[in-house]
Formats: C-alpha cells, sequence, structure tokens
C-alpha cells in the first residue's frame, strides 16, 4: 500500500465519523476542570486586587515626584519640617494649598508593629516631612510619629512637635 492509497482510505474513515460533540470529561476530570476554573476567577481578582492597591500605595509615596520644598518647587525654603504640623497646615492653608493629605506614620523605632493613616487634617503631633505635589494637584504631606524618630534638615535637633 502507498502513501497516497492510505491517505484516501483514512480521509474516508475521517468522513464516515459522525461529527458531534466531544464525549463527556469523567467525573473526576469534570472537578478537577472547574475547580481550575474558580481558582483561576480568584487568581485574577486577587491580582486585580493587589494591583489597584499596589496604584493607590505608589500614589501615596508620590514617587517620582520633586520635594515641594526643592529649589524651583513651589514651596522652596519654606522650613516645613521645623513647624509642628498644625502650624504646618495653617502655612499651606495661608498660601492656597486646599488639597492636602496627611500620611502619619507611627509605631516602633525599627519599623514594626507600626501603621499609616492617611487622612485630611494634620495630627496634633509629629515630624513635617514635606512631601510632594501628584499629578492630580493634591499634596502630601507626611508626619513621622514612630518611637526614636528624629526630625530632618535644618531642625535637627528639635523635640517632636
Amino acid at each position: 500500500m502507498d502513501d497516497t492509497e492510505l491517505d484516501t482510505r483514512l480521509a474516508a474513515l475521517a468522513a464516515s465519523v459522525p461529527a458531534g460533540e466531544a464525549p463527556p470529561l469523567p467525573k473526576g476530570q469534570r472537578r478537577r476542570f472547574a475547580a481550575s476554573l474558580a481558582v483561576a476567577a480568584i487568581l485574577v481578582v486577587g491580582v486585580t486586587a493587589t494591583a489597584s492597591g499596589a496604584v493607590e500605595v505608589v500614589r501615596q509615596a508620590v514617587i517620582g515626584y520633586e520635594g515641594v520644598e526643592n529649589p524651583g518647587q513651589p514651596l522652596q525654603g519654606a522650613r516645613m519640617e521645623c513647624m509642628s504640623p498644625r502650624e504646618a497646615e495653617a502655612f499651606l492653608a495661608a498660601r492656597g494649598f486646599v488639597e492636602v493629605v496627611w500620611q502619619v506614620e507611627s509605631g516602633g523605632a525599627s519599623g514594626k508593629g507600626g501603621s499609616t493613616v492617611v487622612q485630611a487634617t494634620a495630627p496634633e503631633h509629629g515630624y513635617v516631612v514635606p512631601a510632594a505635589i501628584d499629578r492630580d494637584g493634591v499634596l502630601h504631606m507626611v508626619v513621622d510619629q514612630r518611637t526614636g524618630a528624629e526630625p530632618s534638615g535644618v531642625c535637627g535637633a528639635m523635640a517632636m512637635p
């Protein structure tokens, strides 16, 4: 039998097989397939939530933006790190900064047991760390209340306000 004759016979055999749905999977395989689909759906939701959370964390950290007190920035030389958070809030309001987010860092000095709270008003105490203005025009300020925190810049010997 040559290849041409074999091809013809195989084509005739394939044509004679009734077309239809694929045979059902055995019960064990159906359960595994359904479980795989469920796990895939959960992973998609988890990855999406993680990505959304990561975007918010980066936004809060204002990575990639110049600091507001850096040369050429709107509050160049303002020395807000020497102010209490409430003084800094009044200072900013007097200069037209109405969209300010305060990120309050608290907890242990080593970063263990600490927390980050983002709020619309300045806290009562802590070291002010001027951050940046994001592309939405929101000014981000950080207030360090961690145990053992030290002021930055020219106010290095100042006690925590």
